[in-house]
């Protein structure tokens, strides 16, 4: 292609994100010091891919990250094959054996969204959740176990941005002291349970690839036939082989590399 024809907005766009991705965060100086752009233009980089949806910025430290969005541009369809080919199978078989609901969840914007249900495989006369459906980051089982296996610098900046939502179901995320305490524990013992205690709760564990939380793969109970410990005693080592199935089969984790995760 000739010089004249390529858009130099374009390509400084796409060697922002390539940036980004390979740093985890930038500031506006970072970029124009890497890029050798000025200031202005580099904030105008910037600035077009927070209003396009393919990043977000720290309101602290002034850093800007890329989000859910730009991983519908590189994963769309890889995201769709290991949940349709890989984990659907499993989850399904699953749930004929043990009667409760399994589902795939991953990170969207300040929620959790499910990617994958077997509800339909159930008779039981719980909440019906679809494909789609979303639930507060900072409550939710699925949503502190994706923040509990984020990156340190990822996982602070999340808990910002969740800390100063309008959401009030993001409200457990101004508590320092007790979402800390929450995600070491979800940490140090591999599943978690989410904050909202009602009649029906959900166990949820991580689905890695290579060191990187890729997935949060769940199950919903209810109370009244089965406490937190209970489950965690009869279903969280389940959870925990069925995840590591997937991360063999979907992303090549070895058995040594799933346990050094």
């Amino acid at each position: 292609m000739d010089s004249d024809q390529e858009l130099k907005s374009l390509k400084r766009g796409l060697r922002a994100m390539m940036l980004i991705n390979k740093q985890g965060s930038i500031t506006i100086s970072e970029l124009s010091r890497a890029l050798e752009l000025p200031r202005t233009t580099a904030e105008r980089v910037l600035m077009t891919l927070l209003a396009e949806g393919f990043c977000d910025r720290d309101p602290l430290t002034k850093r800007y990250f890329l989000n859910i969005r730009v991983r519908a541009l590189s994963h769309g369809y890889t995201d769709e094959s290991w949940i349709a080919h890989v984990a659907a199978p499993l989850l399904f078989q699953t749930t004929k054996e043990i009667g409760w609901p399994l589902f795939i969840a991953t990170p969207l914007g300040e929620y959790m969204s499910l990617r994958l249900t077997t509800d339909p495989a159930t008779s039981l006369n719980l909440h019906r959740r679809h494909i789609g459906s979303e639930i507060a980051m900072a409550v939710s089982s699925s949503g502190l176990v994706h923040l509990a296996f984020l990156q340190p610098e990822q996982q602070r900046i999340m808990l910002s941005i969740l800390a100063q939502s309008d959401d009030p179901a993001q409200a457990p995320a101004r508590d320092e002291e007790r979402i800390a305490f929450a995600l070491e524990q979800i940490r140090r013992k591999g599943y978690g349970f989410g904050f909202d205690l009602g009649r029906e709760r959900s166990i949820a564990v991580p689905i890695m690839a290579n060191g990187h939380i890729k997935a949060v793969l769940l199950m919903a109970f209810m109370a009244r036939a089965m406490d937190n410990e209970k489950v965690a005693q009869t279903f969280a080592p389940r959870l925990i082989e069925m995840a590591q199935t997937i991360e063999r089969l979907a992303f090549g984790n070895t058995a040594q590399e799933a346990l050094t995760i």
